[in-house]
């Protein structure tokens, strides 16, 4: 399985539930402000119990954007050591953005949430999803648990008839396919991701139709 990196910007998201991060696979770097002194010690005492899953990183200096830049540097590094590799970047900062599109764009895997449990949430999906028969389309032969793989593995198992044929029923089955309380900018990614790739197309009556 392929290894999972996040970084999270403690400055940013403070609620870390370390509780839902149970797979060996998952390394976690906390980036803590030089002014943040007061850190809850139950989730101090998570962090003990993952080990070396669980990295502190206190950075040197503040001002604006500093933290962030630290972790642009660490996730630059990861991306050398281990490419094949996930990255999740736990941020509200939507300045994160651009470079996740740059790095997806050089077909590293990275994606920017609000909270630590969406991640686990579609990394158990990914690994409940493995033995799905894959898209027959060479174009689709990427990491089999990704969460656009597994959209395009669940819905390849539906007869063409039966798929969803309107952008709001799509995006809620999307959802429903990676256990999503609601529809987040991952669904919307993955929408927008099945048109940009030509899986998807709108016929004259407006209805989704399906190139797989």
């Amino acid at each position: 399985m392929k290894n999972n990196y996040i970084l999270v910007d403690f400055e940013n998201v403070q609620n870390i539930d370390l509780n839902s991060i149970k797979n060996e696979n998952f390394y976690i770097k906390i980036f803590v402000g030089t002014n943040q002194t007061k850190i809850p010690i139950e989730l101090v005492l998570k962090s003990q119990e993952l080990g070396n899953q669980v990295e502190w990183i206190q950075i040197n200096g503040s001002g604006k954007n500093a933290l962030d830049f630290h972790i642009t540097f660490v996730l630059g590094r990861l991306t050398q050591k281990d490419p094949d590799a996930f990255f999740h970047i736990i941020s509200k900062d939507t300045g994160f953005d651009p470079l996740i599109n740059y790095l997806k764009n050089q077909k590293i895997f990275c994606k920017r949430s609000e909270d630590i449990s969406i991640v686990m949430e579609l990394s158990v999906t990914a690994k409940n999803s493995s033995s799905i028969t894959k898209v027959p389309n060479q174009s689709d032969k990427k990491i089999s648990d990704e969460p656009f793989q597994i959209v395009c593995q669940k819905l390849a198992i539906i007869a063409k008839q039966s798929r969803p044929k309107t952008e709001s029923s799509l995006k809620n089955h999307i959802k429903s396919i990676l256990c999503l309380k609601e529809l987040t900018p991952t669904v919307d990614e993955i929408y927008q991701k099945l048109l940009s790739t030509k899986k998807i197309h709108f016929n004259q009556v407006k209805k989704i139709e399906y190139g797989f």
